[in-house]
């Protein structure tokens, strides 16, 4: 079996921007770069030290993940069989990263396990941190749910602990419009608080 050889290559400008989804491919591989989906056809093992992260679309507000690279115009592809001239012809590759030798740079496996682990450090974080929001954003939710709940609920019936107990037992007294609105409330809250909590998730990074 041969062992891994990593060389690091220069990336054209563009080709580390994610590549268009390809819903063929496997999950891991929906939110591959150019460059890497350039690689992989071709048949090359490339590595791509990346991160995730959120951001707001400016026009419809919506919360898009999006990944970028930790070294900007980098990548480092595996050539065990020292295929150099296959892969400058993959499109995307500028060069390789030469050493004080004049040839292409090696770099030795434990650089890129750090880098590994870095990546995988950031993407837990991110995973963390996005799970945080949401959980800020169901809370939010509930707490604007509930608050329907006090202006339909009886006068007299006043908020215990459990807004989705007391609407349970007013729900009998209520008109049929009101009825439906508060049995509305209550599976949209049954549907929120049934996600994990935050201490789970942090447990399980």
């Amino acid at each position: 079996m041969n062992r891994s050889r990593w060389y690091a290559i220069r990336t054209a400008p563009g080709y580390q921007r994610m590549a268009a989804v390809d819903e063929r491919l496997p999950e891991n591989r929906r939110m591959e770069s150019i460059i890497e989906r350039n690689c992989r056809k071709d048949g090359f093992d490339i590595f791509m030290p990346s991160f995730y992260t959120e951001l707001k679309h400016h026009r419809t507000k919506q919360i898009l993940q999006k990944r970028f690279p930790f070294l900007v115009g980098y990548a480092f592809v595996n050539l065990p069989r020292l295929n150099f001239e296959e892969l400058r012809r993959v499109d995307g590759v500028v060069c390789f990263l030469r050493g004080a030798n004049y040839g292409p740079l090696e770099f030795p496996d434990v650089t890129i396990e750090a880098l590994y682990f870095a990546e995988h450090e950031r993407r837990q974080a991110f995973l963390y941190e996005q799970h945080c929001r949401n959980e800020n954003e169901r809370q939010e939710q509930i707490q604007h749910l509930r608050g329907q709940l006090r202006k339909i609920l009886p006068k007299g019936r006043k908020a215990r602990v459990s807004m989705v107990d007391q609407a349970e037992r007013a729900i009998d007294s209520l008109s049929p419009q009101i009825k439906e609105r508060v049995q509305k409330i209550i599976s949209e809250l049954n549907a929120l608080t049934g996600d994990a909590e935050v201490a789970n998730l942090r447990r399980a990074v």
